[in-house]
């Protein structure tokens, strides 16, 4: 008879298991293997007559299909006094839709043990389904209806409201999002979209007759691409045609992303959350636009300095110092040119110390040329990691919309692999003193100022302005 063996019973146990000589373990890593090349998924294209794009990706391997729908409507396309509205209607779209109510239009999807939601980002609205490919058909129709047809009930626009009013004032009491936001108003500014806050103002701007002009201006199948990976074919086109056929609609005017400002000089900005147990900070100025043609070289710079548990900054506030938990650093591609950030949740007491080891890292990577060694580690982490990447219908599908946003040629990522490799520590350096700019940055750190404001007034990187949270949160 099996019993539960209480501590004591099982530490003897385990014991008396051991064997006497000491265990030995590892104490180097493997070195990774030799970069290989990567093709991307075979995709076949149909164009439909009102304008929708439809992209085949066959994985047939198991009965599953994931949909994808790619519109605009990003955060970008929001307008400058209702920022977050296209956010707020793609949260709706499932709110009651084609006649049925939110209840029973939520029961119908669950009775085909489907998934059906939408997000935004800041170039376009995403619709994912994910389901068994038996129930594909029926699934697909309620996508449609949710996409085409949302029914807005007044009701469920009030109590959505509601709880996203109930989420902005949780804000308050979040350093990361607070430090997100500063970081967003004084990198940009309120005239950039980039620069722009959700408010509580804002949001109540948010009415339903605005949610139905801005679905019928951005949802269009002139602007959408219907994505489809897994047990698909070409074969279920007459199923597409019938299902988004008769949806009408041209192009949205496109939205245009000015060109960020360039700030003059590095300043600290310090926003008092007091008694904070840590200090969360943001470092960083504009950065790039997806189509630039130093992607490459952006993706082995970063991926050096902060794009990795492995990476500069972890190493060194991590590792190191034990400032923090986890250091990292990034550059938001969009269709503009969006922020390089770097950051970390520090030890409040180290506050001072960690802008410094932050400072030192990206000065170092401007000043210095990365070691072969430390590059050829780099580049074969970011190519073995490829396939990983693109491994469930999901993962292709995340993907591949990634390309269609930024007009990407489908085949993308069969060069990848090359031109990660190409990538020489001249690129490296050429594009770190071109992208990173320690001398005209925004430091943004949020924490407690009785405690950190001595040590960040005592630092040679700038001016500290204390600034208000009520002026972030708001």
């Amino acid at each position: 008879m099996n019993r539960l063996l209480s501590g004591g019973l099982l530490f003897a146990a385990v014991a008396a298991c051991a064997p006497a000589a000491q265990l030995e373990y590892p104490t180097t890593p493997p070195v990774p293997g030799p970069a290989r090349e990567f093709a991307t998924p075979v995709s076949v294209e149909r164009t439909m007559a009102n304008g929708m794009r439809v992209i085949y990706v066959s994985k047939p391997q198991l009965p599953i299909v994931q949909a994808t729908l790619i519109t605009r409507g990003g955060q970008t396309d929001d307008p400058a006094d209702i920022q977050g509205l296209g956010a707020f209607t793609a949260s709706l779209l499932d709110e009651g839709a084609a006649g049925r109510s939110a209840l029973d239009f939520a029961a119908a999807v669950e009775q085909l043990g489907a998934s059906l939601q939408a997000g935004v980002n800041w170039d376009a609205t995403q619709v994912s389904l994910h389901v068994l490919s038996e129930e594909f058909p029926e699934a697909l129709r309620l996508m449609a209806d949710m996409v085409i047809r949302p029914d807005f009930p007044a009701p469920e626009v009030d109590r959505v409201l509601q709880e996203r009013l109930t989420n902005l004032a949780r804000g308050r009491d979040d350093p990361a999002r607070i430090a997100n936001n500063a970081f967003s108003a004084l990198v940009y500014g309120a005239e950039h979209p980039y620069g722009r806050l959700t408010t509580e103002e804002s949001a109540r701007r948010a009415t339903r007759q605005a949610v139905v002009d801005y679905h019928r201006r951005f949802y269009t199948p002139a602007a959408s691409t219907l994505l489809l990976v897994g047990d698909v074919d070409p074969s279920m086109q007459p199923l597409i045609e019938q299902v988004f056929g008769g949806w009408s609609g041209g192009n949205p005017p496109p939205t245009a992303v000015p060109a960020p400002r360039q700030l003059d000089r590095t300043r600290i900005y310090l926003v008092d959350k007091a008694g904070a147990p840590q200090s969360q900070i943001y470092i960083g100025h504009s950065g790039a636009a997806r189509d630039t043609p130093d992607y490459y070289a952006l993706e082995v710079l970063n991926t050096v300095l902060g794009g990795s548990f492995t990476s500069r900054l972890s190493q060194n506030l991590r590792e190191a110092h034990g400032y923090t938990y986890g250091a990292s650093s990034g550059f938001g591609m969009r269709r503009g040119a969006g922020p390089f950030t770097a950051g970390a949740a520090v030890v409040t007491a180290k506050t001072d110390s960690a802008v410094i080891e932050f400072f030192r890292e990206i000065e170092k990577i401007r000043a210095e040329a990365v070691p072969a060694d430390e590059l050829e580690l780099t580049k074969r982490y970011l190519t073995l990691g490829l396939p990983q990447q693109l491994e469930t219908t999901g993962q292709i599908a995340s993907s591949i919309a990634e390309l269609v946003i930024y007009g990407l040629p489908l085949d993308y990522y069969d060069d990848y692999v090359s031109r990660i490799m190409a990538v020489t520590s001249e690129d490296v350096q050429r594009v770190a003193r071109q992208y990173l700019h320690p001398d005209r940055a925004a430091v943004v750190v949020v924490g407690d100022r009785a405690a950190i404001e001595s040590g960040l007034r005592a630092l040679p990187m700038g001016d500290v302005e204390i600034r208000p949270i009520e002026e972030f949160v708001r």
